[in-house]
């Protein structure tokens, strides 16, 4: 149904949310930035680094010039990062220099997170400035540097279905959905439980949007059965060792996932309803989900209310109430809109009842998703009945406004 090609839409950037673990901002502050100078100025320290090494040894540069079968020149020209070694050189220098080429050139297999973190904040700002073949050879770059790191290849796949609808021609928004497939096809193969469950979350939802229906459920079947609710019999374990703070913790998280999985199953059955236009009982889902949200509090704090005002606008519209169906776009709208530029200013959100939990940011910026939202609204063959209303239109400005900031 078109409800749920809407709602798709919009869904990608909760794909991309379950990547959280893979690419999330840290917010401004002392921390991205040092991972970010660290990882642009990598190579330019190289030449510090021989330097360094060189006067822990009392070597001269025409010492370690003579050593090496170089001048004196190339010696500067290393330590001044006009130049760097020859490959050949590699070896007997970082012998000479007692250490390894490893050592040397600061190599790693892999990024740290925070690394991650500020390299994709970078390609971000390209996407949302419209650089779009820029920002890809940029990602693709950065993933030939780092060929064997799954975290970067979920982060990345992240990145690509965020900003999918950056691009208008569909043959390239294909090509973002088969390269975004073929990451996450790698990176849970970790061997780390967690990247790896993220990896087959988001993979599963993308062939569900491609009506690949049969490889969702195969990749559904290698997610273990829980058998036992791991999660809370930690935390009892915690409670009577007395760690109360790690116990509630564990608590908060359990709950808070419960109440997400309370909203997503009314969703569906929502659809399900949708499905056999039974409009009433639709209704019914979403206002109990709404319910739901409002009473375990999860609105507070990274929940699906806004979306749920979305749903709740369209089957307003099939009811033919008008009025009320653009109230609950109008909510929509204010919700999403209040929680990115929150979040987009760096003041994640927080709540009192869940003060034990951090939630990460999509990095996706304020004006970006007022793009986003824009177009889905213009482009709903659902709402194509109120597009001519005064208020509608009013909505759409408001949103271009913010997309020009």
């Amino acid at each position: 149904m078109a409800v749920e090609k809407l709602t798709a839409r919009f869904n990608r950037s909760s794909i991309a949310k379950n990547g959280a673990a893979c690419y999330h901002r840290t917010g401004p502050g002392k921390q991205q930035g040092d991972a970010l100078g660290k990882t642009r100025n990598r190579t330019m320290e190289i030449g510090k680094r021989i330097q360094h090494l060189r006067r822990e040894k009392n070597l001269t540069q025409e010492q370690m010039a003579a050593a090496l079968g170089v001048t004196s020149a190339a010696v500067s020209k290393w330590e001044t990062n006009a130049a760097i070694p020859d490959v050949s050189l590699l070896c007997p220098l970082a012998r000479l220099l007692g250490t390894t080429v490893d050592a040397l050139l600061d190599f790693r297999p892999a990024l740290e997170q925070e690394e991650i973190n500020a390299l994709l904040e970078d390609r971000r700002k390209l996407f949302e400035e419209k650089r779009l073949e820029e920002a890809v050879e940029s990602c693709e770059a950065l993933l030939r540097e780092y060929p064997d790191d799954l975290r970067l290849k979920c982060a990345m796949a992240g990145m690509y279905i965020m900003y999918m609808p950056a691009f208008s021609n569909t043959d390239e928004i294909d090509r973002q959905m088969e390269r975004a497939i073929k990451l996450l096809e790698e990176s849970r193969k970790s061997k780390e439980p967690f990247l790896a469950a993220n990896s087959r979350s988001m993979l599963v939802n993308l062939y569900i949007m491609q009506e690949e229906l049969d490889k969702a459920l195969e990749l559904l079947n290698e997610e273990p059965e829980a058998q036992l609710n791991v999660r809370i019999m930690r935390a009892n374990i915690l409670l009577r060792k007395g760690e109360l703070d790690e116990a509630e913790k564990l608590y908060q998280t359990e709950l808070w996932t419960a109440g997400r999985d309370v909203t997503l199953a009314l969703v569906g059955m929502h659809n399900v309803a949708c499905r056999r236009e039974d409009w009433v009982r639709a209704m019914e889902c979403v206002d109990m989900a709404l319910a739901a949200e409002q009473t375990l509090r999860t609105e507070e704090f990274g929940g699906l209310s806004a979306s749920l005002h979305m749903l709740r606008a369209e089957v307003l519209r099939r009811q033919e109430r008008p009025d009320e169906a653009m109230e609950g776009l109008t909510a929509y709208v204010d919700r999403s809109l209040k929680q990115w530029e929150r979040m987009d200013g760096g003041d994640l959100p927080h709540s009192a009842f869940y003060g034990k939990l951090n939630m990460r940011s999509s990095g996706m910026s304020a004006s970006y998703l007022a793009k986003y939202i824009r177009a889905a609204l213009e482009e709903s063959e659902e709402l194509a009945s109120l597009r001519e209303r005064t208020d509608f239109q009013a909505l759409l400005a408001r949103l271009a406004e913010l997309e020009a900031q």
